[in-house]
């Protein structure tokens, strides 16, 4: 196709502007136009050194910068400062912040919240999903020879003697650190929470390099195993049995509060706490305030559903997620294998939860995809919040068995639920890239300053951004 080609009319007086325009939209957009031609007319377009982007009113640009990804977002401020302007408008960046961290949603309300703090938002989650860190830092842990961490004045008043220090958590028959401590240790909010003893947490605060010792309840009526359950920007949690202990880490608070079960899991934000006893139960603490049973009744109509094999599976895959920007809101999220029709069908069901009352379901099912036989009932779902540079989306995942010596991994379907949209989305029959999808690695979890690995009784710490 030549230009001469083009019948769009000459730029005379006698030629109406508004009917080239209407002829070169006709032109544009009836799809008659082969990629070598959509690309000579870029060529042409290109010659005439018009800014077109500049020009455009701020909702077309709000619409284009939905459909970019993180770095070609940031490769648009890079092209002038009339893009820049335009691409950190408040209605643009405000949708940026929202697709990729939609927790700060309602902090960019407040007018402190400008411009400059959404890019540091953004640059820590870019820095993050691209594995670009400032520093690390890899150590053991370790106990009452620690040099790096030393004890918080504030929780502990001024010590000048840490043989003294540590010597008032040596109890008989409270064994020393061991090199399974990494196996339990959790990381949130700059802070690794780990047992030195068997009732003793230790919180070190990755920032300020101090250390927090805080003591389990003892006694002769008191279950012997501590286990930690949940770390978050301001508890730790950790049963015993049927006791539930809480620690606020940042105002050196215990409370406890008895269950009328043994608890299997437990996730926490602010001060709440949700927990799942191995019955299936459901509860929901206020640290502080009164402890609720979740109303599951019409719940359970679809667990009643099930044959007593995959109830067992369904309770056992349970898992509570707090939302993170709403107090009110909860989700519960279980998944397991069926058969229909003699073929492997892999359930995902997320539960809403207004406070304490049941308000809407969702389910998803999808082909699974078997590499051996095995009992597809018992197979595990491993369900938990995805990294951060993901928005806040619930991933499921089931390892099964390869018929190669691999060990276990991640099937090749990953199902997401995206928390905000309500909507599910499975990755099927294409390579799966975890560190894509925002699915941590064993004993590994990350925020927007750390990503934090365990390993060998020790850890490694990666910053995102440096300390200062």
């Amino acid at each position: 196709m030549h230009p001469k080609d083009f019948s769009l009319g000459r730029a005379d007086n006698d030629v109406d502007r508004q009917s080239r325009l209407g002829q070169l939209r006709q032109f544009i957009l009836n799809g008659s136009l082969t990629s070598e031609e959509h690309r000579y007319v870029k060529i042409l377009l290109s010659a005439k050194h018009i800014d077109i982007i500049s020009e455009l009113p701020v909702e077309l640009i709000s619409q284009i910068a939905e459909l970019l990804d993180l770095h070609q977002f940031v490769a648009c401020l890079a092209v002038s400062r009339r893009w820049r302007d335009k691409f950190l408008s408040r209605p643009v960046i405000s949708l940026i912040i929202n697709k990729f961290c939609p927790s700060l949603g309602r902090k960019y309300g407040d007018p402190q919240f400008g411009t400059e703090e959404c890019l540091k938002i953004l640059h820590k989650i870019g820095r993050l999903r691209w594995w670009c860190f400032r520093s690390s830092i890899a150590k053991q842990f370790t106990w009452d020879h620690e040099s790096y961490f030393r004890p918080d004045p504030v929780c502990h008043g001024n010590v000048d003697d840490l043989s003294l220090f540590y010597s008032q958590f040596n109890r008989l028959g409270d064994a020393e650190p061991n090199t399974t401590a990494y196996l339990s240790a959790l990381y949130s909010s700059g802070k690794i929470a780990w047992l030195a003893k068997s009732r003793i947490v230790v919180v070190d605060n990755l920032w300020t390099r101090m250390r927090k010792v805080f003591t389990a309840p003892w006694g002769p009526f008191v279950a012997p195993a501590l286990a930690l359950l949940a770390h978050g920007n301001r508890l730790v949690v950790a049963s015993m049995d049927r006791l539930l202990v809480a620690w606020d880490h940042v105002l050196n608070v215990c409370l406890e509060k008895k269950l009328p079960g043994s608890i299997k899991h437990a996730t926490t934000d602010g001060y709440r706490v949700a927990v799942i006893l191995f019955n299936g139960d459901i509860f929901l603490w206020e640290f502080g305030g009164k402890l609720s049973a979740l109303s599951t009744t019409s719940m359970m109509k679809h667990h009643n559903r099930l044959d007593p094999k995959l109830q067992r599976s369904w309770t056992a895959n349970l898992r509570v997620i707090l939302h993170p920007g709403c107090d009110k809101t909860l989700f519960l999220a279980s998944g397991y294998t069926d058969y229909i029709d003699s073929k492997a069908v892999l359930k995902r069901v997320v539960y809403e939860f207004q406070d304490i009352n049941h308000v809407k379901t969702f389910e998803f099912e999808i082909p699974a995809k078997v590499y051996n036989m095995m009992d597809l009932a018992d197979v595990g779902v491993q369900i938990r919040k995805v990294l951060p540079y993901r928005r806040d989306t619930i991933g499921f995942c089931e390892p099964y068995a390869r018929a190669d010596p691999r060990p276990l991994t991640p099937s090749e379907t990953f199902v997401e639920f995206d928390i905000y949209d309500r909507k599910f989305s499975a990755r099927i029959d294409e390579e799966i890239d975890y560190q894509k999808f925002g699915w941590p690695t064993m004993l590994e979890e990350a925020d927007l300053d750390f990503l934090v690995r365990f390993h060998n009784n020790g850890f490694t710490a990666s910053s995102i951004l440096d300390e200062g």
